[in-house]
């Protein structure tokens, strides 16, 4: 297992399911999981089956946090434990294509306590919804930085994510290429992260570094 420390962020390169035993409590988990339907990704193979075993695992230590972001993809939701609530993502125009047409929506799985507070939280309303106007960098909208990744989420829809759940420390133990590092970086908050594969953990690094390096961009 390799730990890298930069800024307020702890990364761990390894198995998530090994690594979360020794960790202490978080206020969140906020996290994009594989999604098991056959991505290809260096090291992981992206079955259902495989996507059921991160599952089972991952909610073995659901009570290492007061509260679990997820988002699951839209094909997933019933793979996972029932949600306290559902909130959702949604764009108006889009680079990806699904099932049934155009996809602009994504899923959020919520649970646990919301944030205290009423109107407004962390200078951003109180609601369960996020509207992109536009693509949000999504499918072959992303730049090429986000393609470095198999299945990235843009900088400014994480960003809003934590913004909108979180407090103080977060936990994605999912790391990927460290998008929800950037948004903790950017937002003041302690991040951990764990990611297996060893590429995407050198660019979460990376990327974490160039962020703190820049300073916290939003208060």
């Amino acid at each position: 297992m390799r730990i890298e420390r930069i800024g307020d962020a702890t990364l761990y390169l390894g198995d998530c399911l090994e690594i979360l035993p020794t960790l202490e409590k978080v206020d969140a988990v906020v996290t994009d999981p594989p999604y098991g339907i056959g991505f290809p990704y260096y090291s992981y193979n992206d079955t259902r089956e495989s996507l059921k075993r991160l599952v089972s695992g991952l909610f073995k230590f659901r009570d290492q946090a007061k509260r679990f972001v997820i988002l699951p993809g839209v094909t997933q939701i019933h793979e996972y434990p029932t949600p306290d609530w559902i909130g959702c993502i949604t764009w108006n125009t889009t680079g990806s294509f699904g099932k049934y047409g155009y996809t602009q929506w994504m899923p959020v799985l919520l649970y646990g306590p919301d944030l205290d507070g009423f109107g407004n939280i962390n200078g951003t309303t109180k609601t369960d919804t996020l509207r992109i106007n536009g693509g949000g960098s999504v499918g072959f909208q992303r730049s090429a930085e986000e393609r470095e990744h198999t299945c990235p989420k843009p900088d400014g829809l994480m960003r809003w994510v934590v913004n909108r759940f979180t407090q103080d420390q977060v936990l994605d133990p999912f790391m990927g290429s460290g998008t929800t590092g950037v948004a903790c970086a950017n937002l003041g908050r302690k991040f951990i992260g764990i990611e297996i594969e060893e590429k995407y953990f050198d660019i979460a690094c990376e990327r974490i570094s160039a962020a703190y390096a820049q300073g916290r961009l939003f208060a």
